[in-house]
């Protein structure tokens, strides 16, 4: 949705500006800068709302829609100014809205209606290129509808598959739920240029789901792994890939999984990807996953408590983890904390880390 919407914002915003550049090089009008002005400040809200009150986009992209109509019209005579009139059913579809596709191609139609008073010709033309258009554009809309609303349900199925998976064992149920958390608040900490928060999420709620093809006697052995037995678990990242892979699920999804045990020194699996080589999603999920997998018990093993989790991290900065993660994890670490309290059930927690969670909170939301 979020990438929809943004599509949304480029369509109105580069449709302006070719208008503007064609009414500035090749037919230029009259108060043009009068006219720029105001057509500035038409998208200007949309803009600022989406930044501050998402739910509310929506409904400002139509209400900024019909107001970029509405001056166009009395500004601009070039009867493609028309074109206009357009923008919001074609907003609507890329936002894949249906009722706000219905008001918006109904209010589009009744806008010009109202302020038109060209000749009946005109009128008459314009009104059926505009049913006819928008004909089409409901069909394009109902087929975007059903391909989203499917692949929303199926990836809904391969989350539950995924954490069907950890059912098998107590020791590793909610692993993928908490990855996903810390994964999520490491983000938000380090506000990583090419991380879609939407997609990294999902990596991490899906990233072990490749262990559906290993063995009950390896996933659920109750001590630890020989090396044969070791080798056939490090083949579930490549199992998992192309598991989502037959979803349809995008590259960085896909890399995402394949990676997530890849080390930064080059000695992970299953492909021995080196430094900024391993995918950003990888890099973030090999600190989550660690620091969950640290600080839970296991069947052979009782966890650590978060700060020698904490720790152990800083330890492997540059071996295991990337330096610049590992700093981001440093400054989140209260709010990593909250997680573990959550899961206390699951996971070791000292009264020594209790503390920490009281006296390190304010500390880590200001960071």
């Amino acid at each position: 949705m979020i990438r929809n919407i943004k599509l949304a914002q480029l369509f109105i915003i580069g449709s302006a500006l070719v208008q503007t550049l064609h009414h500035f090089f090749i037919e230029p009008i009259e108060n043009f800068y009068p006219f720029l002005f105001l057509f500035l400040i038409g998208f200007l809200p949309a803009w600022v709302v989406n930044r501050v009150q998402e739910e509310y986009t929506k409904l400002t992209f139509v209400l900024c829609s019909v107001y970029i109509v509405s001056i166009s019209y009395y500004f601009i005579t070039y009867p493609i100014v028309q074109a206009a009139y357009f923008f919001l059913p074609v907003t609507a579809l890329l936002l894949n809205d249906k009722r706000l596709y219905y008001v918006s191609s109904v209010g589009g139609l009744a806008s010009y209606l109202f302020l038109s008073n060209e000749p009946l010709k005109h009128y008459l033309a314009f009104v059926s290129i505009y049913v006819t258009f928008g004909s089409l554009l409901f069909m394009a809309q109902r087929i975007v509808y059903q391909s989203v609303a499917e692949k929303e349900a199926i990836q809904q199925g391969v989350k539950a598959f995924s954490l069907a998976v950890e059912a098998k064992d107590v020791y590793t149920q909610g692993h993928s739920k908490r990855v996903a958390l810390y994964a999520m608040i490491l983000a938000k900490h380090g506000q990583f240029k090419n991380v879609q928060p939407e997609e990294l999420e999902l990596t991490a709620l899906i990233h072990d789901i490749g262990k559906i093809s290993t063995p009950d006697a390896v996933l659920l052995k109750n001590g630890r792994l020989t090396e044969a037995e070791y080798e056939i678990m490090k083949k579930h990242p490549v199992e998992g890939m192309k598991l989502a892979k037959s979803f349809g699920y995008s590259d960085c999804v896909l890399t995402g999984i394949l990676h997530h045990h890849e080390r930064y020194d080059g000695l992970g699996y299953p492909y021995r990807l080196k430094g900024k080589d391993i995918p950003i999603y990888s890099r973030i999920l090999a600190v989550a996953d660690s620091f969950d997998a640290m600080t839970s018990n296991r069947a052979y093993r009782q966890g650590m408590t978060p700060w020698e989790a904490k720790k152990e991290i800083e330890n492997q900065s540059g071996k295991m983890y990337d330096p610049f993660i590992v700093e981001v994890f440093i400054r989140a670490y209260y709010d990593m904390l909250l997680i573990c309290e959550d899961s206390s059930e699951n996971i070791l927690m000292s009264n020594s880390a209790y503390q920490e969670i009281a006296s390190g909170l304010n500390e880590g939301k200001n960071d």
